[in-house]
């Protein structure tokens, strides 16, 4: 069944996160992206540096191609693919530049009528197109992510229309079989102050609950919920949370301190450096000591 690692909850003391274990196993697993960034990070590099590495990704339409995301191999760059990279600029506070204005520009010139957000034809066509960058019957997921993250960015422009749609597709949305939707609409509503949005995010924060108490979060996403729960201010946040590293420290390898994931071994190292950030936001937040 998916993540038996997760077996680990079930001790009498909890398992926790070992960041040197983490730094090791990138040391010798390392990818591209996951050494740029933990050189970003701990200041070994500066923006420039972190910059050449990331316009390698670029694709010719000013979205983002294969590799960045190790599930999609194309050189046309993608919705789904630029939405990591949009997270990518987010978690390292790269908020202005020439950079970001070209991936606010083709995030603009691929926006739906309707402001919403799927993946475009020129990606799909590709018979190596991953499965789940199909478009959906609800674009929630790539809305939220695309906006919250745009909004994040100074693309305030991205809002109104994205959030309009949310708002009517909340309504007819069944419970998804992911939590993804639950963790883009709180990136998106979360720091909202309207009665409705906050109805509708309070919604989102109990059914990504749900998923956590059932374990059935992967330890990749578990990283993202750490990312897009800290500084929201519901009272139900720390609780998950403190849950939510524990699922990373129960996905950690014992082995060689790398994550493991049920979206396949190329995406180890990315999720140990994850993990490694969403524990040092943790950290910060008051909720665990040095790991």
């Amino acid at each position: 069944m998916p993540y038996e690692y997760y077996e680990r909850l079930d001790s009498p003391e909890k398992p926790v996160f070992d960041t040197e274990a983490a730094y090791a196993f990138l040391g010798s697993h390392g990818d591209p992206i996951s050494d740029m960034r933990l050189k970003h990070w701990s200041g070994d590099i500066d923006d420039v540096s972190f910059w050449d590495v990331l316009e390698t990704y670029r694709g010719a339409n000013g979205g983002f191609k294969g590799g960045l995301d190790p599930d999609y191999q194309g050189d046309v760059g993608s919705v789904h693919t630029t939405i990591e990279a949009m997270r990518i600029m987010v978690a390292h506070q790269q908020f202005e530049g020439p950079h970001i204005d070209s991936t606010l520009e083709f995030v603009r010139a691929t926006m739906q009528p309707d402001g919403t957000w799927q993946e475009i034809p020129d990606v799909l066509s590709n018979p190596r197109c991953p499965a789940w960058y199909q478009p959906a019957q609800f674009r929630i997921y790539e809305t939220s992510c695309i906006a919250g993250y745009g909004l994040e960015l100074g693309a305030y422009d991205l809002w109104t229309n994205a959030v309009r749609y949310v708002r009517n597709a909340w309504m007819q949305m069944p419970f998804a079989e992911s939590a993804h939707p639950y963790w883009a609409v709180l990136l998106l509503l979360g720091r909202s102050t309207t009665s409705s949005d906050r109805s509708i995010a309070l919604d989102a924060l109990d059914n990504l609950g749900s998923f956590i108490r059932r374990r059935k979060l992967d330890a990749y996403d578990c990283s993202v919920v750490v990312e897009t729960l800290n500084g929201l201010d519901f009272p139900e946040i720390d609780d998950m949370l403190i849950r939510v590293y524990h699922m990373l420290g129960a996905a950690q390898d014992p082995e060689d301190g790398g994550i493991r994931t049920e979206y396949g071994s190329a995406l180890r190292a990315s999720a140990t450096f994850n993990a490694l950030m969403a524990v040092a936001l943790l950290m910060q937040r008051g909720l665990i000591g040095e790991g």
